[in-house]
């Protein structure tokens, strides 16, 4: 198992105020190495390229992106560009590039990426809600063209990942769940008749939840939800988008979770993977901006190296 990241990432700088700072990084490295010992976080430096990135949106994007180089710019209202953005992002998906590699490998079965910014909001050809380049789905194009024919998807960020669902909408080869508080954001997608179309339909699920939810809830829904789906569906990879903003008291939603429901989320995906894909468990932070985000990140972390 590994826990990667690079200290490269904290140089995305949106404007002050903004909830995506630098500081959500370097307060998961700091939990990690004083829970864990020093070396816990891995440090990996892989830039992704365009042709990598190409898998999962448009050649007009990226090159847009690539173009920007090293201006400051707002993509949209919310999402902001700095001068070290374009190496962050081409980073962070290079990071998720590199891990599914080796797991395919069988170099490691586990793996977390630690990246910022988050990526679920990213469409194929579009930034939104502080994510640029989707590290997830970039991760999981890859995954498919190493072989892995069956893939499922879960994000737990308290936020619909639209971006993910756009890029998978019709395909079989990725079921595509999602646990997200209703209409939160974006308020437009994230609904349980959005179930995917041609090839795919059938293969994305969202599962949104009522405010104050508690991770009781949560983990009592994916076991009679989402575990008999996936035993039927029998992924070849589990892949995981962890967001930790539906912590109790974060800025961004009104659920009630607490640090340790994070780490009984993935001890619940950690025995899933073990039964249903040899093990092979892929996971990306996503949002979170609560002061707790680096005790739920411990727990994760912890469930995985107990699993």
């Amino acid at each position: 198992m590994i826990c990667a990241s690079h200290p490269a990432l904290l140089k995305h700088s949106p404007p002050r105020g903004h909830p995506e700072q630098p500081a959500r990084l370097r307060c998961i490295y700091e939990a990690l190495e004083r829970r864990f010992g020093a070396g816990t976080v891995v440090s990996l430096y892989r830039l992704a390229t365009k042709a990598e990135l190409y898998a999962a949106h448009s050649p007009e994007y990226i090159d847009y992106l690539f173009s920007l180089g090293r201006s400051e710019t707002a993509l949209d209202d919310e999402t902001f560009f700095s001068k070290d953005s374009l190496e962050c992002v081409l980073l962070s998906a290079g990071i998720g590039l590199e891990l599914v590699e080796r797991i395919a490998a069988g170099t490691y079965r586990k793996c977390f990426a630690l990246v910022r910014p988050p990526g679920h909001h990213a469409g194929s050809s579009c930034a939104r809600g502080y994510c640029i380049i989707n590290t997830m789905a970039v991760a999981v194009q890859r995954a498919l063209s190493l072989g892995f024919s069956r893939i499922a998807l879960i994000d737990w960020d308290v936020h619909h990942g639209n971006g993910t669902q756009e890029i998978f909408f019709n395909t079989a080869s990725v079921y595509g769940i999602d646990l997200h508080q209703d209409r939160l954001f974006p308020q437009e997608t994230g609904t349980p008749s959005e179930i995917g179309s041609g090839p795919g339909k059938g293969f994305t699920l969202n599962l949104p939840l009522p405010p104050e939810s508690t991770g009781a809830y949560y983990c009592e829904l994916m076991e009679s939800t989402v575990y008999p789906l996936l035993k039927s569906y029998k992924p070849h990879l589990l892949c995981i988008s962890c967001g930790f903003d539906a912590l109790c008291g974060d800025s961004e939603s009104t659920m009630c979770l607490q640090p340790q429901d994070y780490g009984a989320l993935t001890g619940i995906v950690c025995s899933w993977a073990d039964e249903l894909c040899g093990g092979r468990l892929f996971m990306v932070l996503e949002g979170g901006y609560n002061s707790a985000l680096a005790e739920a990140a411990t727990a994760v972390w912890e469930r995985i190296i107990l699993s």
